[in-house]
């Protein structure tokens, strides 16, 4: 083989791996290294897998994750934006398997935060079926409640207790 077919094998193979690298883009549920992880709100280390969540966001093209220790942490970031970032993807824990599931498919307990203590005292818990949900509600006098429905309770809870942004009532 010639020095110039050679350069073009070479040259060929090289475009085809940085466009198959190109084409990968980041989806799914993050690694959570409990301990090492920290959370995108508040800064705390993730100790406690079962309240965790995750955002996957896209900025600019860039796609990363943002790990949260309980579920309100990511409500709230996401309530206040995230600097111009878009999210793709949204991930909860299901309290009782620790599984990770795509949080438009869960189903969130709001319940009594003496009673359902998460890492931050949201209260808030997720699960992958309904029945679980429902049980948890009632042993921890909560609702059961789907993801739009959650992000709005989480956000009158905090207007009640801190008021809205900007210091209107």
């Amino acid at each position: 083989m010639n020095a110039s077919r050679l350069s073009a094998c070479v040259a060929l193979a090289a475009l085809s791996l940085f466009s198959a690298c190109e084409r990968s883009i980041l989806t799914g549920p993050p690694e959570l290294r409990l301990g090492r992880s920290e959370c995108g709100e508040c800064g705390m280390l993730i100790s406690e897998d079962r309240c965790s969540s995750a955002l996957l966001i896209d900025a600019q093209g860039h796609r990363e994750h943002v790990l949260y220790d309980d579920i309100g942490c990511m409500l709230d970031a996401e309530r206040r934006g995230l600097d111009g970032a878009v999210v793709a993807e949204r991930y909860v824990h299901d309290y009782d398997t620790r599984a990770w599931l795509e949080a438009g498919a869960a189903h969130f307990v709001a319940g009594d935060r003496d009673s359902l203590q998460t890492p931050m005292g949201s209260g808030l818990v997720a699960f992958g079926t309904a029945d679980a949900a429902a049980g948890a509600a009632k042993a921890h006098r909560g609702r059961v409640l789907d993801y739009t429905s959650l992000a709005a309770f989480r956000k009158t809870w905090m207007e009640e207790r801190f008021g809205k942004p900007g210091g209107g009532e």
